[in-house]
C-alpha cells in the first residue's frame, strides 16, 4: 500500500480516537476550516442560517465554494466526504438526484453514515487518486480541504475530468502555496477545465480560525500522538496559521467547468510537489512562530484586524509596559507590544546599541501586514525606533503607515535631554527603579542587574547615536505630559517638522512615565486619532 496513503488513515483514526475520547464524536460532522466574513473583502453567498449554530462557519465555507448555484437535479459527489457535515448541508438546502460521498477513511465513512441516517446518500470508502466512477457519470464533484494529502494529485484531477459529465463542475477548495498557484491554473486548463471562479479566500478562512473556541482545541490537543494538532486545525499562532496569515500560503476556493479534452502530455511534477512545499513552508513558519512570539508575546500582527498597533516602550521597559492600553481597543484592533532583546522575556540576549539595526530586524515581521492599516506608537525613547521604521516602511514602497505616535521624546534632529542628571548619576539601581517595571528579586540581584545595565547602555547608544531630518508621509500624533521634568512641550512640538501629513499634539497630564502609570488615558487618546483616520477612509467599525 502506498505510504503516503497509510499515513493518511492513520492520522484520521487517530484524530478519530480523539474525538470520542473528548466526547464530541457525535458533534464533529464537519473538519474544515471555516469561512468567516472580513470587512473589504467580497463575500459569493448570504449568511448561514440561524439554526447552523456552533456550526456556522464550516457551512459557510461550503456555502461559498457551491456559490450561487443550485445542484438541484445534479449528481453530486464528496470526494474526501470525511464526517459527512457537507453532505448533510447539501441534503438539506440543495434537491440533487443523488448524493456520494468517498473518504479514504472507514472511521470517518462510518460517522458519515450515522450522521445522514436515513437520508439518500451513497457512502463508500475510496481513494481520490483512483476513483471509483464511470467516465462521465457525475454532474458536480466536490472537494473541500481533502487534497493537500493525496500523493499523486495530477492522478486525481485525471480521475475527476473522466469522471465529470460533459460541462460538468469541480469545486475545488484547498491550500496551496503561494509560488504553485499559477501553475495549478495552468495545469487546470491544460486538462481540459475552464474556470468559472478563482477566490483567494485566506483572509476569510484565518478570520474563522481566530473566532475558533481555543477550549475545545486545547482538549484535543492533551490526546495522545496529537501534537501537530494546532498546525492541523491552523489554530491561531501555530506554523500552519503563519503561513497563512502571511500568504506563503493560500487558502482558493476555485470552480471550473469541464469544456475540453485533457491535454495528452501533462506536466505532472507542476502539482506533485504540493504536499512537499506545504510541509517546507510548514516547518519555516515553526521557526518564525517562536521568532513571532519572542518580539510580540501578547499578540503578533495578523491580516485580519481591522488595524494593527505596534507599541515600543521607553528605555529598558519591556512590552508589558503596555499592559494598560490593551483592554481600551476594539477586540477587532490587534494591539501588538514590542519586546526588544536585554528585557523581560528576552533578558538573556544581547540588546541592540543601533536604532537602524534594530528597525531592520523588525522591518520582516511588519512587511506581509501592510495591506491593513498600521499604526506604529512610541513611547520616549520608543519614539524615535517607530519613527525610523515608518520612513523604513515608506522608503521601501509600501502602503505607509496610518499614524506614528511619539510619546514625550524630542524629535529626531533635537538634542537629547540630560538623562544622567535625570536618573540621579550612574546608580543603575536608582535608574531601573525610576523607569519601573523591574521586579524587586532582580533589582536585589546583581548578575541580573549586571544584564540589565548592559540593556541600558544599548539603549542610550541607541538614542545618542541615531539622528534623522526626514519627513514622513504619515501623520504625526505627539503627546507631550505636564509634569514631565525630562522633555519639555517645546521639543515634543518639533516633530511638527517631521511630516509632510497632518500633525496633532496632545498634552496630557502627569510625569514622563505617563503610558506606563495611566496607560488607559494615553491609550484612549490613540483610540480616538486612529478612529478618526478609519472614519476617513470609510471603515466601519467592527469586522
Amino acid at each position: 500500500m502506498n505510504a503516503s496513503i497509510e499515513r493518511n488513515r492513520s492520522a484520521y483514526l487517530t484524530l478519530a480516537d480523539a474525538f470520542s475520547r473528548v466526547g464530541i464524536d457525535r458533534q464533529a460532522a464537519f473538519l474544515n476550516w471555516g469561512y468567516a466574513p472580513v470587512e473589504g473583502l467580497p463575500d459569493e453567498v448570504p449568511g448561514p442560517e440561524p439554526a447552523a449554530g456552533s456550526n456556522a462557519p464550516f457551512e459557510r465555507l461550503v456555502s461559498e465554494l457551491i456559490g450561487p448555484s443550485l445542484l438541484d437535479g445534479l449528481r453530486f459527489a464528496d470526494i474526501g466526504c470525511g464526517r459527512g457535515g457537507a453532505l448533510a448541508f447539501i441534503s438539506r438546502r440543495h434537491r440533487p438526484l443523488s448524493l456520494t460521498g468517498i473518504d479514504l477513511s472507514a472511521d470517518n465513512i462510518a460517522a458519515a453514515r450515522e450522521l445522514l441516517d436515513g437520508r439518500r446518500v451513497r457512502l463508500q470508502v475510496g481513494d481520490a487518486c483512483d476513483l471509483p466512477f464511470p467516465d462521465n457519470s457525475q454532474d458536480v464533484i466536490f472537494n473541500l480541504e481533502s487534497s493537500g494529502a493525496y500523493p499523486d494529485m495530477a492522478a486525481f484531477l485525471g480521475h475527476v475530468h473522466r469522471a465529470l459529465a460533459p460541462d460538468g463542475m469541480f469545486l475545488h477548495g484547498d491550500l496551496w502555496p503561494r509560488h504553485m498557484v499559477a501553475n495549478f491554473r495552468q495545469t487546470m486548463e491544460d486538462m481540459g477545465f475552464t474556470c468559472e471562479s478563482f477566490r483567494d479566500v485566506t483572509a476569510q478562512v484565518c478570520r474563522a480560525r481566530e473566532l475558533m473556541p481555543s477550549s475545545l482545541l486545547d482538549r484535543l490537543a492533551t490526546q495522545p500522538d496529537m501534537k501537530e494538532l494546532r498546525d492541523y486545525f491552523a489554530a491561531p499562532g501555530s506554523a500552519m496559521w503563519n503561513c497563512l496569515d502571511r500568504g506563503e500560503i493560500v487558502y482558493l476556493l476555485t470552480r471550473w467547468q469541464k469544456t475540453g479534452e485533457r491535454a495528452h502530455v501533462m506536466d505532472r511534477a507542476r502539482l506533485n510537489t504540493r504536499s512537499h512545499d506545504i510541509e517546507v513552508l510548514i516547518a519555516e513558519g515553526r521557526d518564525l512562530a517562536e521568532k513571532r512570539s519572542k518580539w510580540f508575546p501578547f499578540g503578533a500582527p495578523r491580516r485580519t484586524a481591522k488595524v494593527n498597533i505596534l507599541a515600543f516602550p521607553h528605555a529598558v521597559a519591556g512590552a508589558s509596559a503596555f499592559k494598560g492600553w490593551r483592554h481600551v481597543f476594539a477586540p477587532d484592533w490587534q494591539f501588538s507590544p514590542v519586546q526588544l532583546p536585554g528585557r523581560e522575556s528576552r533578558i538573556g540576549e544581547p540588546p541592540f546599541t543601533s536604532l537602524a539595526e534594530a528597525v531592520e530586524d523588525i522591518l520582516p515581521l511588519v512587511t506581509p501586514y501592510l495591506d491593513r492599516p498600521l499604526v506604529l506608537a512610541g513611547w520616549s525613547l520608543g519614539s524615535k525606533v517607530a519613527f525610523e521604521l515608518a520612513r523604513r516602511i515608506e522608503e521601501k514602497g509600501y502602503r505607509i503607515p496610518q499614524l506614528v505616535v511619539t510619546g514625550v521624546c524630542p524629535g529626531p534632529h533635537e538634542k537629547l535631554p540630560d538623562i544622567a542628571s535625570f536618573f540621579g548619576g550612574n546608580d543603575i539601581e536608582t535608574r531601573l527603579r525610576i523607569l519601573g517595571g523591574t521586579p524587586q528579586s532582580v533589582l536585589t540581584n546583581v548578575e541580573m542587574l549586571g544584564t540589565l545595565k548592559s540593556a541600558m547602555k544599548g539603549d542610550i547608544a541607541m538614542a545618542a547615536g541615531y539622528w534623522s531630518e526626514a519627513v514622513i508621509r504619515a501623520p504625526i500624533l505627539a503627546i507631550s505630559a505636564s509634569e514631565d521634568e525630562l522633555v519639555s512641550r517645546e521639543v515634543v512640538e518639533s516633530w511638527r517638522g517631521r511630516t509632510s501629513a497632518a500633525f496633532d499634539h496632545v498634552r496630557l497630564e502627569g510625569g514622563h512615565f505617563l503610558a506606563r502609570d495611566e496607560g488607559e488615558k494615553v491609550a484612549l487618546v490613540i483610540r480616538k486619532a486612529v478612529e478618526a483616520q478609519l472614519d476617513a477612509m470609510g471603515f466601519k467599525e467592527g469586522l
